[in-house]
């Protein structure tokens, strides 16, 4: 069954898939005249600028975004960027930029028609999201594509956005307890269930409603963030003699891995693959998540379509390029082998010693956290669309209670499924967006226009 489901998998996040993520992002890149490259300035500034509101069941700007890139920037930013660069060698961070800056656009298009189409609630807040976009913007045949996203959406937030990530935060305590104590299997499992119960105590403190999970992120990501950046950034910095080094292994390894690879990874192909997966799978541009957040938003849609494109830079340019700079000037990588976070983690120990886990460990805990917290509001409302807002308590109960195995057993069947619903919700979003181009065009036309007074 298992490796029934990772075939599936890899069709669903194969080549097919990326080559249509990447093909939409091109496409709305020329319909739009590279807003994102033009507008970049305006999107810095928009990230930062800081927003009141008075109804404390909306979120503000800056706690969308905030929402949104706890949500993304998961495990995967740490995990993931390692697996890219070792399976796919250093070029695949060359093709991550790439990916990157098409995926901005995307991201742009998904918000905007979320704000744009979104439904106000009876208490003043609002509902939106690609199935909202999907139900009042495109003909009535394709509504059932709402539904399909949503359905995929709330199974993907019990694996992607839930366990995963669970189990990734237990396995790391776990490590971090073996540094100290000699723990028999008994105890391990024991460490194990205690963060499962912590984390679900803390998260069902948090997804309380929307108000409370914007203030929660609000405060989480830049701690993590700024943590995480400051120890790749002091790995880096200590191994600055490297940097020439790394970065021209990144663009000729792009061009020609067998160079920099010694042969184990020969075709350039492998590298384009694992960068632009890698960079999809990190930002989730495509697959409609963010939107899910930023339509509860009290902001327009261009303002919060900046924002997004911000989101991208941050999660996919900034964190996923400082991961894979620390590996490429601080590690020590064998091309060609499948990767763990232990990779990221023996690149910090070669710089700072064996203490850096009392860094690490909360850093990655922090990391999962943030992103149960984000997918858990994306599943509430999606379960929300589909039977109403009384089977959000339903849900909430199930994704808390899910957190107990989670912590405790490894459940691969259960993972590959979630990330294939994951992978599939890309199909009904895209789907939207290349109907919806000329309308994404003209959004950014009309703010062109406005800002020159025309």
């Amino acid at each position: 069954m298992t490796d029934f489901l990772t075939a599936i998998n890899s069709f669903v996040w194969g080549t097919p898939t990326l080559l249509l993520i990447f093909f939409t992002g091109v496409i709305l890149t020329l319909r739009t005249n590279f807003f994102q490259i033009r507008f970049f300035g305006a999107a810095f500034k928009s990230f930062f600028k800081t927003s009141q509101t008075k109804n404390g069941k909306k979120l503000t700007p800056f706690q969308s975004a905030s929402t949104a890139l706890s949500a993304t920037m998961g495990t995967g930013n740490i995990v993931g960027v390692a697996g890219a660069v070792a399976l796919g060698g250093p070029g695949a961070v060359f093709w991550m930029w790439v990916s990157a800056a098409f995926c901005m656009i995307i991201k742009f298009a998904e918000i905007a028609l979320a704000v744009r189409y979104r439904d106000t609630n009876p208490d003043s807040s609002y509902s939106g999201g690609v199935m909202y976009y999907i139900k009042n913007a495109l003909p009535k045949f394709f509504s059932p594509l709402s539904y399909v996203f949503c359905a995929c959406g709330v199974a993907a937030a019990f694996g992607v956005g839930n366990m995963t990530q669970i189990n990734t935060m237990s396995a790391s305590v776990s490590a971090f307890a073996k540094t100290l104590f000699d723990l028999s299997p008994q105890g391990d499992t024991r460490i194990k269930l205690f963060v499962g119960i912590i984390s679900a105590v803390c998260c069902a403190l948090v997804l309380k409603n929307d108000g409370s999970i914007g203030r929660f992120c609000e405060k989480l990501f830049p701690i993590m963030t700024i943590l995480y950046i400051g120890m790749t950034l002091g790995a880096i910095v200590s191994n600055c003699n490297k940097i020439p080094t790394a970065l021209s292994q990144i663009f000729i390894g792009a061009f020609n891995p067998k160079g920099i690879t010694g042969g184990v990874i020969g075709s350039a192909f492998i590298g384009v693959r694992f960068g632009i997966s890698r960079g999809v799978f990190s930002n989730e541009a495509g697959l409609g998540t963010a939107p899910t957040v930023y339509a509860c938003s009290d902001g327009d849609e261009v303002g919060l379509g900046l924002m997004g494109v911000m989101e991208v830079f941050i999660d996919t340019v900034v964190v996923c390029t400082l991961t894979a700079l620390t590996l490429l000037c601080a590690g020590n990588i064998t091309y060609g082998v499948d990767t763990a976070s232990t990779l990221t983690l023996n690149a910090l120990t070669n710089v700072y010693g064996k203490n850096v886990i009392f860094v690490f460990c909360p850093v990655v805990c922090f990391f999962a956290f943030s992103s149960v917290i984000g997918w858990g509001l994306y599943g509430t409302k999606f379960i929300s669309f589909l039977f109403g807002n009384r089977a959000k308590t339903i849900f909430l109960i199930l994704f808390i209670a899910a957190m107990l195995p989670a912590a405790v057993f490894r459940a691969d069947a259960v993972w590959l499924i979630a990330e294939i619903f994951n992978g599939l919700m890309a199909i009904p979003n895209i789907t939207a967006l290349l109907f919806l181009t000329n309308e994404i065009a003209d959004i950014t036309h009309t703010y062109k226009r406005k800002l020159q007074g025309k």
